[in-house]
């Protein structure tokens, strides 16, 4: 409401200052006439043709071909009437600009056209001499038309590069909110890979340790009964962890993501507390020096199954960098251990190594797993670009 009180306040300024401009420049506009005054009959029409020419500069945004054009014929009344000339310059920028400003360009010009040839037919009309009619009278006003015409198509074009980079603006807001997002995104995920990792792994943990308590020699039956159901309900989580990470996609964690030796010791200690006997080879490798999430998943995926599906007293992992037949650096990764599978005919081995495999391919890498004598051994090859991402 406020805006469009100024715009109408705004509009009601400029009508009366072309009013006031039209008819001062028309009293006093012409030195040569100073000592003569206009007749009352042609001051009554110059007020009424400067009225009009106010009314038009307010509806002028609304209907600017219109309007162009009953300014035209507005001035052409002025001319014939043979008011002050001067006092037209105000009109006439003022209609040929905003005319252009609209987009009415070739209208504006064809209008300045016939002004100019409107005048010169009237001064033909009355006989004047050729050097009169193109005098600098002529090219002042043919230069100030086309001046007009200018100025309204730099308006025009500010107008359009002021929404242009408003658009861009927009745009560039877009896309730092896109990013702030993408960003969030990549958080979530991490804290869900890793999540997903560690709860599987010590459920797996504790699945071991009710399998191992189960197989010892109890005495209490309630207390086997219990265990059972200890274990069942571990199965059940487990189970539960893998829908619920499926129901969430297939998607790859983020390559920014890295691990460290730390990591691979954390999961060596929790096996560890369970009896397992666990080494770790790492080839050289610094104790915070990063590789790729994707090797790190594999090896808690390797880990994780042995103790799941399998009674392993012993797991050796390495961890080395190598360079192919090609030259091209990589990570390979190896989980060996020495358990043997326990019949579990609801089971289905296999399901997160797949997609790790599908990860691992897709990333420029191979994995395999099976069984080498009696031992199972997992081997992967991680580009290590992978790592170099992080």
């Amino acid at each position: 409401m406020e805006e469009n009180g100024s715009l109408r306040i705004s509009k009601s300024l400029w009508a009366a200052a072309i009013f006031l401009a039209v008819m001062l420049l028309c009293l006093v506009g012409d030195p040569a006439s100073w000592g003569e005054s206009l007749g009352p009959a042609l001051v009554v029409a110059a007020g009424i043709l400067a009225v009009g020419f106010a009314v038009l500069s307010v509806l002028q945004e609304r209907f600017p071909r219109a309007i162009m054009l009953i300014a035209a014929l507005g001035i052409c009344a002025w001319l014939a009437l043979e008011l002050p000339h001067i006092a037209l310059v105000i009109p006439l920028l003022y209609f040929l600009a905003g005319a252009t400003r609209a987009g009415h360009r070739t209208f504006a010009l064809l209008s300045a056209a016939g002004i100019l040839l409107f005048g010169m037919a009237l001064q033909l009309v009355q006989r004047q001499a050729p050097a009169e009619i193109f005098d600098y009278e002529l090219l002042a006003f043919a230069a100030l038309a086309l001046l007009a015409v200018a100025f309204g198509e730099l308006r025009a074009n500010r107008k359009i590069l002021r929404e242009h980079m408003e658009q861009l603006e927009h745009v560039a807001r877009r896309a730092s909110n896109a990013e702030t997002a993408q960003q969030q995104l990549t958080k979530r995920a991490r804290v869900t890979y890793q999540l997903h990792d560690e709860i599987a792994h010590n459920l797996a943990v504790a699945s071991l340790h009710t399998n191992a308590a189960l197989d010892s020699e109890l005495t209490d039956t309630s207390t086997a009964l219990r265990l059972i159901h200890v274990r069942q309900a571990v199965t059940g989580a487990l189970t539960a962890l893998r829908r619920t990470f499926d129901a969430l996609g297939h998607q790859e964690p983020p390559e920014e993501l890295s691990a460290t030796l730390e990591d691979v010791e954390r999961i060596a200690a929790s096996l560890r507390d369970a009896g397992i006997e666990v080494s770790i080879h790492s080839s050289g490798l610094g104790q915070t020096e990063n590789f790729p999430q994707l090797a790190m998943r594999i090896i808690r995926e390797a880990a994780t199954n042995a103790v799941k599906h399998a009674d392993p007293s012993e797991i050796v992992i390495w961890i080395r960098e190598n360079d192919d037949e090609n030259g091209t650096p990589h990570w390979t990764v190896s989980v060996r251990n020495n358990g043997v599978p326990r019949p579990n005919p609801q089971a289905r081995p296999g399901q997160g190594l797949t997609r790790l495999r599908t990860a691992t391919e897709e990333d420029g890498g191979t994995i395999e797993w099976g069984r080498l004598g009696s031992n199972y051994l997992l081997s992967a090859t991680v580009r290590k670009e992978n790592d170099k991402k992080s």
